[in-house]
């Protein structure tokens, strides 16, 4: 009997330890899949806008604000090499290069040269979708663009991958709508087999895109806070689209395109002795992001390369090795206020950054190969608008230009150059050439190319004035409206009414315009459709000035407490919760049940 009550307590004990072991089991599992999808995206990576249409005329005054050690060619292998292994040096792990699509052009060869280049270098590259490249007449054309990338470049060995899929950046993705998008993206990647960021600031382009990026932070006094606002707005799309959505941070050394034709929107961001730098790198790495993009390696034209210049040497490719390795090592220094400087004063690197990044601003080994083929001019003279008595506004093509870079000068699309001139893409563009890029005051309002022809009144109306050879049916494709909406814009006209020359119809209305986002069209600090998420953890303040991160909480994206204070040493996810708050949890539940059975075991016994 002895015997039989020990065999029968034996088994009990059994039973209860491999109900213990499988609750265990259990219970780590949650813990590791919910650590495995807080993980997602998080990358640490580093990453640089980078360009591919050089040529030495491309540079010097009245064409970049700073200018290289020495001129060069951007199809020169040599200068791909030494420009792959300078960013590599200075924590860089991957460049995004400005891509046209994959008609014959310089972009297309240079990217298949940089990852040829890259795959032997260890280093990453990613495409910058131009979405209004010259190359493409419309939408067909992205698609086949698109499915083109990602049938050859995107398998490349080279090619960036995150979280195991290719990853593509689009530039000006506000140029097209959400609804087109849509449509592109079922037609190339249904399954979302890859990974897609939008530019700008609209976050309804979340619904198609899978995450997002401000391509230009120069505008923004603050661009800490600026980069926790927006941060927060794509974490909270993943909730409101429930998939996951990347943020991408941008960081600035500085900004200046008053060079390039682009008048009173011009932007110049002084780089005030690399203070504006730290300030933007810091700020974008204390949000948390999946990727840190730097803007850029060497975009010359707008004044914002980090390529070693005859202004500053290599002092930027230095300042970016310390700055990239502290976020690395999630020790990123609190984002300190950007010191004061008027936007012409030509900026130095201070003896004081100097010491503090432990660089000296001496030029690099400037040794170019020999080029001997010339890539396409770059050259961006001023442009001359003139006022027709019409309002019509006429621009005169001068040696250079490009329809896409007209459309850019003068903030309309491609698509509204081409209607406006009665011009396609395969048109020739001619110096002399005289095309209208919008309309300007007259009698009655201000007309706009959105609208070509018609006068935009006070209250946002739409007007067109009936011209000889004009039918409704015209009219309503002119203006992108159904015959029957033309009628019901239009009082008392309708199917049976006899259009009249000089007659006034409504063919739309415009809201107020507002500014939300873009390279070209800066966005506001506040996002619209979803709500800001702030940490919610209390960081400890130390006394050392050494380099830390410190994440402050953000109830306005431009009110952040800007007193020089340290930081601490803390990586948050990407939800703001500390990363190893997960397995402290997981593991004090997993203590308590096992704690609980062992006692009731021990009362049963």
């Amino acid at each position: 009997m002895a015997l039989l009550r020990f065999v029968k307590r034996f088994i009990v004990i059994r039973k209860s330890r491999t109900i213990i072991l499988l609750i265990i089991a259990i219970l780590s599992l949650q813990v590791i899949r919910a650590n495995t999808t807080n993980a997602q995206g998080q990358t640490k990576l580093v990453l640089a806008f980078y360009y591919a249409w050089y040529d030495p005329s491309s540079f010097g005054p009245g064409r970049t604000p700073f200018q290289p050690t020495q001129p060069y060619w951007s199809t020169d292998a040599g200068v791909i090499q030494r420009q792959v292994d300078q960013a590599r040096a200075a924590g860089i792990d991957g460049f995004v290069q400005s891509w046209y699509g994959p008609s014959p052009n310089q972009t297309e060869s240079n990217f298949q040269a940089l990852l040829n280049i890259a795959s032997a270098s260890g280093f990453k590259a990613a495409v910058d979708f131009e979405t209004g490249s010259p190359f493409f007449g419309g939408n067909a054309d992205r698609v086949q663009a698109l499915s083109t990338l990602l049938a050859t470049h995107a398998n490349h060995p080279a090619y960036l991958r995150i979280d195991g899929k290719p990853i593509i950046f689009f530039w000006a993705s506000w140029l097209i709508s959400v609804g087109e998008w849509a449509t592109i993206r079922e037609q190339v990647d249904p399954g979302h087999n890859s990974i897609w960021i939008a530019e700008g600031g609209n976050a309804d382009y979340l619904s198609v895109f899978d995450g997002l990026h401000l391509y230009n932070i120069a505008w923004s006094g603050n661009p800490s806070g600026t980069a926790a606002s927006w941060a927060g707005t794509t974490r909270a799309a993943s909730d409101t689209y429930g998939s996951y959505k990347y943020w991408v941070a941008t960081a600035m050394p500085g900004f200046n395109d008053s060079l390039l034709r682009r008048g009173d929107g011009s932007v110049v961001r002084d780089r005030v002795g690399g203070s504006f730098y730290q300030s933007s790198f810091n700020g974008a790495a204390a949000s948390a992001p999946d990727m840190l993009i730097i803007n850029s390696f060497n975009e010359w034209a707008e004044g914002s390369n980090i390529e070693p210049s005859v202004e500053f040497g290599n002092a930027y490719l230095d300042m970016t090795k310390q700055l990239s390795s502290a976020y690395k090592s999630g020790s990123v220094a609190f984002p300190q206020p950007i010191a004061q400087a008027t936007p012409d004063t030509i900026p130095t690197i201070t003896p004081t950054i100097a010491a503090t990044f432990g660089f000296s601003p001496t030029p690099l080994d400037t040794s170019i190969p020999t080029q001997t083929k010339a890539p396409t001019n770059t050259s961006t003279p001023n442009p001359s608008p003139t006022p027709r008595e019409d309002g019509a506004i006429v621009y005169e093509v001068v040696a250079g230009d490009t329809y896409i870079g007209i459309a850019e000068t003068f903030g309309i699309t491609l698509q509204e150059i081409y209607e406006l001139n009665d011009r396609s893409p395969s048109s020739p563009l001619t110096v002399g050439d005289l095309l209208i890029v919008g309309y300007g005051q007259n009698s009655e309002g201000l007309t706009l190319p959105e609208f070509p022809g018609a006068v935009i009144r006070a209250d946002g109306t739409a007007v067109y004035t009936v011209k000889e050879g004009d039918t409704p049916i015209g009219i309503a494709l002119r203006f992108g409206l159904e015959l029957q909406e033309l009628y019901n814009l239009n009082e008392g006209f309708g199917e049976d009414s006899i259009l009249q020359i000089g007659q006034k119809l409504v063919v739309g209305r415009r809201p107020i315009p507002q500014e939300v986002g873009g390279s070209s069209d800066m966005p506001t600090a506040t996002a619209s459709a979803t709500k800001i998420l702030t940490p919610t953890f209390t960081p400890t303040i130390v006394d050392t000035p050494s380099p830390t991160v410190e994440i402050t909480a953000v109830s306005s994206p431009d009110i952040v407490d800007t007193t020089p204070i340290g930081g601490v040493g803390i990586n948050p996810s990407s939800d703001g919760s500390l990363g190893l708050m997960p397995y402290i949890f997981g593991l004090a539940a997993i203590l308590a049940i096992v704690g609980g059975l062992f006692l009731y075991l021990g009362r049963q016994s």
